[in-house]
This record gives structure tokens, C-alpha cells and sequence, in this order.
């Protein structure tokens, strides 16, 4: 496990989740690569998680996805707030990011070519007993202004923009390789991926083979990216995050007939 720990993974699924976007940083040089291209679904299958085409203001016309950069830093800002857009989401590339990061957080590790993400300041912050380490608990708190703008996102209006943003989110899903893929049931299954991370309460050991800590538990280390860096946050701290998950959850997961 890496000194540098991301947070902005989580987010990454919350305007597709909403919640990852918060922390990624300011500008890129360039935009990611796509990663290696995974199974598809066969066919001209229907997605198992629909989404209703966007009604309102939110059917006016998206622009390219190649030029959508300051559209979507606008719409964002519209829910976290100016600042907090123009600080913390990555361009170019915001959607294809985007895109990226959520398919990766269900796997081994979000590559560091192709997340969207910045590593949280500071470093990891441990505690020893003789010969044995553990998170300190001063290391959870260095999540929790980040956790904090979680907790107050309005999860309704993040699925509404979700929603909106939609085309653009499956058309990026394609070019990384997933032509015949629905986003919304990959988003979906990473949620649940998440939401599946094991809630531990006591004091979680670590041990340094070499330069980057891991996790003792041979259980924990083998986890998904995604719920390492919950086990990380601390478990108040996760528990925030996957409430919001699971709000989400409940507004996109809605099966096909």
C-alpha cells in the first residue's frame, strides 16, 4: 500500500457517482491513455440498468464530448460550488477522466496514467507497537474535510447531472474500449463493489516489506482499489461515503423490464 493515498477515486464515481471529482487536481498535461479493453457485453444486448432519457433543461443539447471540458466544469460548479470545481477537477479530458477512474475502481489498482486522481497531501500516518504498525487515527483525519463536502452533496441533483451528462459519459465509455459496454451498469457494479468493503473498527495492522506499507490481513490487501482507500479513510469516515453510495445507488440502479 502506497504512502500517497487517493481519495479522489471515490469521487470520481459521483458525477458519475459525484463524490471523486472533489479531489482531483487542478490541470493535466495531457489526457489519460485508455486502458487495455475488457470483456463487453455480447451483441446488441439492452443495458441491465437503464437510465429514462433526460427531460427539462436537462435535454438541451450537450456539446462534443471533445469540447466538453468547460461544460462540465460549469455544471459541476452549479452543485460543489465555483471554487471547488475550478480547483478540484482535472482537464483536459474531465469526462474521459472520469470515465477511466470509475472502471478502475473495482480492479487491483486505478493505474497512475489513467486516474483522474491527485494523492492526498501529507503522508500516511502510522503508529507502532514494538515491532508492529498500524493506521494511526490522526491519518483518518485527514480525510475529513474532503468527507465532509461528501456528506452535504445533494444526491439528487448529482443523479439529475449525472443524468444530463449521460451521452457523454457512454460515448468516452466506448472510445476506452468498451463499445458495446452500458456505463450506468458498470458505475453500478463499482458501487456495489464498494458498498461491499468490510467495516473494521479496531486498529488496522500494516506491515513495510519495503518501501510502501500493505495491509497485514492478506484478505484486506487482495481487496479492490476502491475499497482499500475506504479501509483507509477510517471507518466513520467510510460510512459517510457509503450512504451516499447507496443513495445513488438507489436513484441509477433501476432494472431493465
Amino acid at each position: 500500500m502506497r504512502h500517497r493515498l487517493v481519495v479522489g477515486a471515490l469521487v470520481a464515481i459521483a458525477a458519475a457517482v459525484g463524490l471523486a471529482l472533489l479531489f482531483w487536481p487542478k490541470k493535466m498535461a495531457e489526457t489519460p491513455p485508455p486502458p487495455p479493453s475488457g470483456p463487453t457485453l455480447a451483441g446488441n444486448a439492452g443495458p441491465e440498468h437503464p437510465l429514462p432519457p433526460a427531460e427539462g433543461p436537462a435535454a438541451l443539447p450537450l456539446p462534443a464530448l471533445a469540447d466538453s471540458d468547460a461544460f462540465v466544469v460549469d455544471a459541476l460548479g452549479g452543485i460543489l460550488g465555483e471554487k471547488a470545481a475550478q480547483d478540484y477537477i482535472a482537464t483536459p479530458g474531465v469526462v474521459r477522466r472520469l470515465v477511466v477512474t470509475v472502471d478502475n475502481l473495482a480492479r487491483e489498482k486505478v493505474p497512475m496514467l489513467t486516474r483522474a486522481v491527485g494523492a492526498l497531501p501529507g503522508t500516511l500516518i502510522v503508529t507502532r507497537d514494538g515491532e508492529r504498525i498500524f493506521i494511526g487515527e490522526d491519518n483518518f483525519t485527514r480525510y475529513a474535510p474532503y468527507v465532509e463536502v461528501i456528506a452535504q452533496l445533494d444526491i439528487e441533483r448529482l443523479a439529475s447531472l449525472y443524468q444530463r451528462l449521460y451521452p457523454l459519459l457512454q460515448q468516452a465509455y466506448g472510445d476506452v474500449g468498451k463499445p458495446n459496454a452500458y456505463f450506468n451498469d458498470r458505475v453500478i457494479a463499482v458501487i456495489d463493489d464498494l458498498l461491499a468493503t468490510p467495516d473494521v473498527t479496531g486498529p488496522i495492522e500494516l506491515e513495510q516489506p519495503s518501501v510502501y506499507f500493505r495491509y497485514k490481513d492478506r484478505s484486506l490487501e487482495a481487496r479492490s482499489a476502491g475499497q482499500r482507500l475506504l479501509l483507509r479513510m477510517g471507518a466513520a469516515n467510510a460510512a459517510i461515503v457509503k450512504d451516499k453510495l447507496e443513495a445513488l445507488r438507489a436513484l441509477l440502479a433501476r432494472k431493465s423490464p
